[in-house]
């Protein structure tokens, strides 16, 4: 479940401020053209705590499953309903990535703790050059119908990932990246449907692509009211793991 964990945060979108015609030719410029659309700084970051409740459709799957999702910088938790009344909790505390399945608890010892942390990096859209060895501008491409700025990066951790802004708009439209685990998968997500609830614009609908696995997230509700810390803690079934 972590790629949806993931997802969730990298959405939070808003108008283009630049003039029509007015050249972007850095990838300096491009996240700060999203920047500036989400607000400015100060407004990034007022986001201090973010709730989204929503649904779920995938291949495969015939009834919808249901979620929340709890955020604070550098803290997450993800609870996933399925149709058949099996439950999928993730979260982590700002140092364990872990999960709870009708399986089991278990501890992330696979995914590199920066990138965990980048997941659950609220003010994402202010430190996004930090996550990356290099990123670049591209050029322009075509991107699920959208004629987009091309971003294209390494992580610290030497995984692929491309962002693709789109030209007219501004809008973040989707990526394309390299799972952050020990395997070579490619995740395409797409972005659409952005709505307001009191805050930046947000894209209530993600569809992530791998292989011909398709998933995709509906938002239903989107709050920033503030959320204790300790709704983050390590369930007991965990904390028994890291003894």
């Amino acid at each position: 479940m972590r790629p949806i964990r993931q997802l969730l945060l990298i959405a939070l979108i808003a108008a283009p401020i630049l003039a029509q015609g007015q050249e972007v030719k850095t990838a300096a410029a491009v996240l700060e053209r999203y920047k500036m659309a989400l607000g400015g700084v100060d407004a990034i970051k007022k986001m201090q705590s973010l709730t989204v409740h929503g649904e779920i459709e995938a291949s495969g799957m015939k009834e919808k499953a249901t979620f929340v999702y709890y955020g604070k910088p550098f803290k997450s938790l993800f609870e996933a309903k399925r149709p058949d009344g099996t439950e999928i909790t993730t979260g982590f505390d700002g140092q364990v990535s872990w999960a709870v399945t009708p399986q089991g608890a278990s501890i992330d010892k696979e995914t590199p703790v920066e990138a965990v942390r980048r997941d659950a990096d609220l003010q994402y859209a202010l430190h996004q050059p930090d996550y990356f060895e290099k990123l670049e501008l591209a050029g322009i491409t075509e991107f699920e119908g959208h004629r987009c700025y091309w971003l294209h990066g390494t992580t610290h951790w030497g995984k692929d990932n491309n962002q693709f802004y789109d030209v007219e708009s501004g809008l973040l439209r989707g990526y394309r990246f390299q799972a952050d685990d020990a395997s070579k998968t490619v995740t395409v997500a797409i972005f659409d449907d952005y709505k307001n609830f009191g805050g930046p614009l947000v894209a209530t609908t993600h569809t992530f692509r791998t292989g011909d696995h398709s998933q995709t997230l509906i938002f239903k509700s989107v709050s920033y009211e503030p959320l204790p810390d300790s709704m983050f803690e390590l369930p007991a079934a965990v904390k028994a793991l890291v003894r």
